[in-house]
């Protein structure tokens, strides 16, 4: 299995690196968001909550008997806003329950290294009149897990909102440690979770996360004829993300053609334009408009065109200024939707400054909100106007 595996990874890794190398030599552009910065995306996540041992027995045992504590250290680094990788320690201990039946890894006839009818875990615990006991063990879970942010994928990319919804899934080591009789042992684990995450600043997010461990039925030191056991941890935590923490807007990138079309076209208005003093407008112009979804202040896809004539507007005419007029639809309140057109504005700035140079003494952005919108539908209001003025 596990040789299979490695070359399922190896040809994924492969096919998307040369996807992303055939986007490349068609738009003649390099994506500024994957890899750019190795630096950037870090974190480190604390928790502690409860787990349940779900064995052969364990239903035998009273389930707030079953209840143990659960901490976990995690460290891990978004590579995109989609998916990320992490290592996280997990463990602490678990309550479980046995009988009579079953074979035991700490068997003392042979030097305790294979299985045998002798359970060294009773000398240690109270045993019932039945000959059942509870037994008590000691572990940690060390796993790497593949994660990625649904709420993200639904949303196309969009980062702006506080919540999200993270599954994740992976392989771990655990280590038993040698307690009340209890075997050291090693077992390979596999591990699922899922985690709601809210940000509350941009260093600091609260999770709330719920994941199990499946491992092989020996792993505790007894054979009890299961194929395995997992356990279930129910932990709240508390993540801290180093600097540099989120993504810039997906480009979509342009292809040649049509750059060499633009391009082409300036060209030609250069060679039969007559050369006269240019006049100076003293009116203010729309040049463009940036489009918005619903309660998002980053902009929608497929709007680089709007971009490249905003810088070429800007090339060809060193005397001219932009303002950004932020809107917003009527939905909400007044102050929120004040507050999410500058958002907006200043987002578009960023991105004029930021992936195409404009300088920012050419730049003003404000927010308008819900006054004077500029549209009669509704949904056309979640805009920013790029207004061409010079001073």
């Amino acid at each position: 299995m596990k040789k299979r595996i490695i070359p399922i990874l190896v040809g994924s890794l492969i096919f998307g690196l040369f996807q992303e190398l055939s986007a490349q030599e068609q738009t003649g552009q390099t994506p500024e968001n994957k890899w750019d910065d190795i630096g950037s995306n870090w974190y480190l996540e604390a928790g502690a909550g409860a787990q349940v041992l779900f064995s052969k027995d364990a239903s035998s045992l009273n389930f707030g008997d079953r209840i143990t504590p659960s901490f976990s250290l995690t460290g891990g680094k978004w590579f995109s806003e989609y998916w990320g990788l992490r290592l996280q320690l997990q463990g602490y201990s678990f309550n479980g329950y046995s009988t009579v039946n079953g074979i035991y890894l700490g068997n003392p006839l042979h030097g305790g290294l294979i299985y045998g009818p002798h359970d060294p875990v009773r000398n240690e615990v109270t045993i019932r009149p039945d000959g059942s006991y509870r037994h008590f063990l000691r572990y940690m879970n060390l796993h790497a897990d593949f994660q990625f942010s649904l709420l993200n994928l639904l949303r196309h990319g969009e980062t702006d909102c506080k919540w999200d919804v993270i599954p994740a899934v992976g392989l771990g080591y655990m280590h038993l440690f040698p307690y009340k009789g209890t075997p050291k042992n090693n077992a390979l684990t596999a591990n699922f979770s899922i985690m709601g995450k809210y940000r509350l600043t941009k260093d600091f997010d609260l999770n709330l996360e719920m994941q199990t461990a499946v491992m092989p039925d020996q792993f505790d030191g007894r054979i009890a004829g299961r194929l395995y056991e997992n356990n279930c941890a129910v932990t709240l935590g508390v993540t801290y993300h180093f600097k540099k923490r989120g993504f810039k807007p997906r480009v979509q990138y342009i292809p040649q053609e049509v750059i060499r079309v633009i391009n082409d076209t300036i060209t030609v208005n250069k060679e039969i334009r007559v050369e006269v003093e240019k006049e100076v407008f003293n009116k203010p112009f729309t040049l463009a408009s940036i489009r918005f979804n619903l309660n998002s202040y980053v902009p929608k896809r497929n709007q680089e065109m709007q971009y490249v004539n905003i810088v070429k507007y800007l090339e060809q005419n060193p005397r001219a200024k932009i303002r950004l007029d932020g809107y917003a639809d009527p939905l909400g309140t007044a102050v929120y939707n004040l507050h999410l057109s500058m958002k907006r504005a200043v987002w578009v700035r960023d991105i004029l400054m930021k992936e195409y140079g404009v300088d920012e003494n050419r730049i003003q952005a404000q927010g308008i909100g819900v006054n004077g919108q500029p549209y009669k539908k509704r949904d056309w209001n979640r805009v920013v106007l790029v207004t061409v003025f010079e001073e």
